[in-house]
């Protein structure tokens, strides 16, 4: 399933939380979506599931009006930061009514995932029983239960232990190599750079800027520090060479520039010595 998003505009009263004029999530590929706190992921996420529905524009799956047709979101597993389930009602409850919300509930499916999930053992007690873990645990198992089209995830792996995480990971993998189209928010950079083909970054309500992690991953950016960055910097603006500059003065800089061996000829001709040079990752050159 393919998802768009037009001209959408969410205001609280006067604040205009969100203005997305375009943007496209595709069939078998996944996005992610970052942003500071307060950028405007979670209501976005919001809109997106319907839960928020009094803004202006559109966002469609497969063409289909999601205000105007809440049932497409029947194809779509949807967990969100902060959603709960019947408190006072098993795990297995909880399984078996919201599968058959959907009208696909499949007992071995459910079982087997909850082994995955480490919860078979306790799906009898009531999930106020449960600790935080547990409990996102049982409400991944729900939202992955009727292989669903579309996963829109907001902060997934919060409160998950190392295990969890890993099998997670490695299950989205195999739904999005089989066609599903991910959607995810994450705190921890390393998730999306491991998960994402694309990136939004969202900033005060808009996309500043879209990241292609795969043309990214080709490119070789090291942060580097000499014993003397002062005339690094002239070297480098001397041959015209594109770098970033860090809060600690540190240099950013793609080595794989075929200028970099002339750099490092002139550093070394200047007896400059390179204290550090240390991988960047994706997101985090992106984004400070």
């Amino acid at each position: 399933m393919e998802i768009k998003v037009r001209d959408l505009v969410m205001r609280y009263g006067r604040a205009e939380v969100l203005n997305i004029r375009s943007l496209d999530f595709e069939k078998g590929t996944s996005y992610g979506l970052v942003g500071h706190n307060g950028a405007g992921k979670t209501t976005f996420f919001k809109c997106m599931t319907n839960i928020i529905a009094n803004y202006q524009g559109e966002i469609l799956i497969d063409d289909i009006s999601v205000k105007q047709h809440n049932e497409v979101l029947l194809n779509v597993g949807i967990v969100l930061d902060g959603m709960s389930v019947y408190s006072n009602r098993s795990g297995w409850f909880n399984i078996q009514y919201f599968s058959g919300l959907r009208g696909n509930f499949d007992e071995e499916k459910a079982r087997d995932l909850a082994r995955e999930l480490d919860l078979y053992a306790v799906l009898d007690q009531k999930v106020k029983t449960y600790s935080y873990g547990m409990q996102k645990k049982l409400i991944l198992l729900i939202a992955l239960m009727h292989k669903p089209e579309v996963l829109i995830l907001d902060e997934p792996f919060r409160g998950l232990d190392i295990d969890t995480v890993k099998w997670f990971k490695k299950y989205l993998k195999q739904l999005t190599e089989e066609g599903l189209t991910l959607v995810i928010s994450s705190h921890v950079q390393n998730d999306l750079e491991a998960l994402c083909d694309i990136v939004y970054v969202i900033d005060r309500g808009r996309i500043a800027e879209t990241i292609d992690i795969n043309v990214e991953k080709e490119k070789q950016i090291r942060r580097i520090e000499t014993t003397n960055n002062t005339r690094l910097k002239e070297i480098l603006d001397e041959v015209n060479y594109y770098y970033q500059v860090d809060a600690e003065d540190g240099v950013k800089l793609d080595i794989s520039d075929e200028r970099w061996a002339l750099v490092k000829q002139r550093l070394i001709e200047d007896a400059i010595e390179i204290s550090e040079l240390s991988k960047v990752k994706i997101l985090d050159e992106k984004l400070n």
